[in-house]
């Protein structure tokens, strides 16, 4: 119960992150949740809050229907590859999944450094597919992929609107083969998935008012911010998971 107490004002918190940047619910509130619950329990718990953030955000930016018209590969085989990476989920130890996760953060955290190609490279169908299906795995097993599209998008020389957009489809899709994976392992049911339907009003609420002070906030600030809380997260996990796995 005191682990749900805690959970309520993180999944706000990063509902109101996600409506201040246009993305960010689980790349902020898995790491955060999983300093003190197990990682699939943190996924279970919000996966029904993402479905509803992502197609908040989807719906309000005007890209959408032409990031599906030259993306639309990337959103499909999402849902293949999330539902394998959900398969993997259950299968590795949960310790190994934590350090994977902050992993991926910490890759999130650098991937500002990473320059992009001068030039602009064309993805061939094959490649987008691929790509997809890549995304969805690491979906699948830490509930963030925000590295990959990142490079991605230096790679592709992608408009920051179209990824933003990419992005938040592209998680959207991957939550129907995560829903398959949890169902399939039996595991779509249970405290943490009621928690999460009672909390979808306060998160709701918190996306909105992000939204609404997007513009109000100093945003260099407030990402530094946030930054610094992903940097000592990553290293608690780590720290945590490493020492689980020895003693």
């Amino acid at each position: 119960m005191s682990d749900f107490l805690i959970a309520i004002p993180l999944l706000m918190l990063t509902a109101f992150a996600h409506g201040a940047f246009g993305f960010g619910f689980p790349l902020f509130s898995t790491p955060l949740l999983t300093l003190g619950i197990d990682i699939r329990t943190a996924i279970l718990m919000t996966l029904v809050p993402t479905i509803v953030i992502n197609t908040v955000s989807v719906l309000s930016e005007k890209e959408w229907k032409e990031a599906i018209r030259q993306f639309w590969l990337i959103p499909l085989f999402t849902i293949i590859g999330s539902y394998c990476g959900t398969q993997i989920l259950f299968a590795f130890d949960p310790d190994l999944s934590r350090i994977l996760l902050a992993l991926m953060v910490i890759g999130y955290l650098l991937s500002d450094h990473i320059r992009g190609v001068e030039k602009e490279r064309i993805v061939p169908l094959w490649g987008l597919a691929l790509f997809g299906f890549i995304i969805g795995v690491s979906a699948g097993v830490v509930n963030v992929f925000a590295p990959l599209i990142i490079i991605f998008a230096l790679e592709t020389k992608m408009k920051p609107e179209l990824m933003v957009t990419t992005f938040n489809i592209s998680f959207l899709t991957s939550k129907s083969g995560q829903i398959a994976g949890f169902v399939s392992q039996g595991a779509f049911h249970g405290p943490a998935l009621f928690f999460s339907l009672w909390m979808l009003p306060l998160i709701i609420i918190s996306l909105w008012i992000g939204i609404r002070l997007r513009k109000r906030l100093d945003m260099d600030a407030y990402k530094k911010l946030l930054r610094i809380v992903l940097w000592v997260v990553a290293i608690m996990l780590i720290g945590q998971s490493s020492l689980a796995m020895l003693l």
